[in-house]
């Protein structure tokens, strides 16, 4: 079985307000200060905002805090490595994190699933699949579990098979290994 569920979640242009890398003082406005450690942690709430623990790692090297233009950064998001763009953060404190990735949402994974299945086997099923999101590359998986009108579980492995997020179902004979 196979479906299609990218999207881009959070890719492209994403902006947000970093008060923490702010130096405002009380006679004006000063340039703000680049703070790559509050950056850093400020990446997965802007890169994907519905899905920010899924982003376990950034890293931007060591940049020159005084130099321009944007920042090369790598994240771990939903367990691949991503190339994020990290633009320093304008007079009003607000930086942009640019990235191209296409995520694909367990929901939709499991909402096609489940239509797929209703209408191969004429039963309706209840799928969960995890995790919340994955990386639209061939290869990434999702887990996930059909319940049955009875109430049987069977075990399912979902495949991503390219970009576009098509994906092939199969029985997960092991699903604790």
């Amino acid at each position: 079985m196979t479906g299609l569920v990218a999207s881009r979640v959070g890719g492209g242009l994403v902006g947000g307000l970093m008060v923490a890398v702010l130096a405002v003082g009380c006679g004006g406005a000063a340039a703000p200060t680049f703070d790559l450690e509050a950056i850093e942690a400020e990446v997965p709430t802007l890169l994907v905002p519905a899905y920010p623990g899924a982003v376990i790692e950034v890293d931007c090297g060591d940049p020159d805090p005084d130099g321009l233009g944007p920042v090369a950064c790598t994240a771990i998001l939903a367990g691949a490595e991503v190339r994020v763009l990290v633009h320093r953060p304008s007079i009003d404190g607000r930086i942009r994190v640019e990235s191209s990735v296409d995520l694909v949402e367990a929901v939709d994974v499991a909402a096609a699933a489940t239509a797929r299945l209703e209408s191969d086997l004429g039963v309706v099923n209840s799928l969960v699949c995890s995790p919340a999101v994955r990386v639209a590359r061939e290869g990434q998986t999702f887990a996930c579990t059909a319940t049955d009108p009875d109430g049987g579980d069977h075990h399912l492995v979902a495949t991503l098979l390219d970009g576009d997020g098509a994906f092939r179902l199969d029985l997960d004979f092991d699903p604790d290994g």
